[in-house]
């Protein structure tokens, strides 16, 4: 039934980040290195079914639709089933690759409508969402998910065999559970126990930083990271763009065995450039807020540019701020990776 082909085994994925991964941080992120699969930010099936203002935005698949799925968070089936159709029946430059269904967020108001984590307490109902997502969409067929609302892995394995057994092309899963956030690291033994245990692939998501180490060492002593299909990246895409450019489809180094040189502030300048011309004109400065929040912590004076950034007037004096802090500090502008002697 999948009009789309799924991404090769171990590729590395741009995870949806609300207020972030929008089109023109993906179009920021294609240019530096594609990822083998690209997500938009959340989106609301109700709002975009009923054609509210900006969900046209929300869920523009562009720059590369092919490797983009919408996420959506529903409340019922019959808003998921129409905004599915609703998306299936667009023409090609605006059609995506996949939808994926978000079970996973667990902000307090998105729960509160019955959306996301809150899907965890009714397998049923869960169940009959991903069935009415794939009555509608022939393309590839996703779902996130985090641990739900305990660690009983017994539970979130029964939960996620029945979505996978309605339709889903694969899963991607974050081993926290609805009111940890970030307080514990993510539990990636679990994930490992569920890719072994369900007969779809699995993706990882949650602490990765370094794909090739969570490849190669696993992501806890005598952890096996075989069975995983794929990684999914988010916060750490943010901090660094150019991440996927450094990977091969493997998720392993260096994709010519050379060194690569990334100017921090070209590419902050670029983003601040497409944010103006592919954003609408409210979501321009806390876009931009909220990209700079992640991309400058790895900066010496990380505190003092982000406040610079966070409170600057506009975009324009966003680049003056940038601009002058690495005039400042020019030693935190360049990024080189390493080469083949140094991996």
């Amino acid at each position: 039934m999948r009009s789309m082909p799924m991404f090769k085994p171990r590729s590395l994925l741009l995870a949806p980040m609300v207020g972030i991964t929008n089109r023109a941080f993906r179009t920021l992120v294609a240019e530096l290195g594609e990822p083998g699969h690209f997500f938009t930010e959340m989106a609301s099936a109700e709002a975009f079914a009923a054609r509210a203002q900006y969900e046209e935005d929300y869920t523009d698949p562009r720059p590369l639709p092919g490797k983009t799925s919408i996420q959506f968070f529903a409340r019922s089936e019959d808003s998921l089933q129409k905004a599915c159709s609703m998306v299936a029946a667009r023409t090609p430059e605006t059609r995506p690759a996949g939808i994926d269904i978000n079970f996973g967020c667990s902000a307090p108001h998105i729960r509160r409508m019955g959306g996301g984590s809150a899907w965890s307490a009714d397998p049923e109902g869960s169940a009959r969402l991903v069935r009415a997502a794939r009555a509608a969409w022939p393309g590839l067929l996703s779902a996130k998910l985090r641990m739900g609302a305990d660690d009983d892995y017994g539970r979130m394995r029964d939960y996620c065999q029945g979505l996978v057994a309605e339709g889903l092309d694969f899963l991607t899963f974050h081993p926290r559970t609805d009111g940890q956030k970030l307080r514990r690291g993510a539990r990636h033994s679990f994930t490992q126990s569920l890719a072994q245990d369900l007969r779809t692939p699995l993706v990882a998501n949650g602490d990765i930083t370094d794909p090739q180490k969570f490849f190669t060492q696993g992501a806890a002593p005598a952890v096996d990271m075989s069975s995983i299909h794929s990684l999914m990246i988010g916060r750490q895409a943010v901090r660094a763009p150019w991440i996927f450019a450094l990977c091969n489809q493997d998720g392993m180094s260096g994709k010519d065995g050379t060194a690569r040189e990334f100017d921090r502030l070209a590419i902050g300048v670029r983003y601040l450039e497409l944010v103006d011309a592919l954003l609408p004109a409210p979501w321009k400065k806390e876009s931009c807020r909220r990209f700079f929040t992640y991309y400058c912590e790895d900066l010496v004076f990380s505190h003092h540019i982000k406040y610079r950034l966070i409170n600057a007037q506009d975009l324009a004096a966003m680049e003056m701020e940038l601009e002058g802090y690495f005039r400042e500090v020019p030693q935190d502008r360049m990024v080189v990776s390493p080469g083949p002697e140094s991996q």
